[in-house]
């Protein structure tokens, strides 16, 4: 069993969001999990993580479908953190703490599509372990977006070897902008 432990990075005061959307106390908090790629079981759990993991405003969010977590299953990096003991403790998500996506590009890399973690295991470093265990995976660099606005988060992937390589206006739609930022793969 992998021990999923905290890494807070203070950034003017500011955390990511991969990691936490609170600020932490002093005592360490500590959620054991396995970190282990997804099975064709788990797909309706990481689809559920993913609805209560993002906000549900239709301007901010798009959600992925169903079906595509199960697609995802077959054909991606599909990694989740599993709690131990199969409990089915986390709500709509059964034992998945959380979760991440990558799928491969034409350009021959991998996009980071996601990472998610369950709102009630924030802040645990689950988010970070599996950024760790996706990055040490990848056998080609690996690519992700980010809202430019998003300081801490950009600060965060730069600490784990991304750099920026482009900004995209109105990447998504008119107003959201992304920078692609990418890792340089093995060394």
């Amino acid at each position: 069993m992998q021990i999923c432990r905290p890494l807070y990075l203070s950034l003017d005061n500011t955390y990511s969001p991969l990691e936490t959307d609170r600020r932490p106390g002093p005592e360490e908090f500590v959620v054991p999990c396995t970190i282990e790629a997804a099975t064709d079981r788990d797909y309706l759990h990481v689809a559920a993580l993913d609805r209560i993991s993002w906000p549900m405003a239709p301007d901010l969010f798009i959600p992925d479908g169903e079906h595509i977590w199960r697609i995802w299953c077959d054909m991606a990096t599909l990694l989740v953190a599993r709690r131990p003991g199969g409990s089915d403790s986390l709500s709509e998500s059964g034992d998945i703490a959380g979760a991440l996506v990558m799928f491969p590009t034409n350009a021959s890399e991998l996009c980071l599509h996601k990472i998610m973690v369950h709102p009630e295991c924030r802040g645990s470093g689950i988010g970070t372990q599996l950024m760790q265990a996706g990055l040490a995976q990848a056998n080609t660099p690996v690519l992700l977006t980010v809202d430019p606005s998003n300081n801490a988060a950009v600060a965060l992937y730069q600490n784990f070897g991304f750099d920026v390589r482009e900004r995209i206006d109105g990447y998504y739609r008119p107003h959201e902008h992304r920078l692609i930022m990418v890792h340089p793969g093995p060394s």
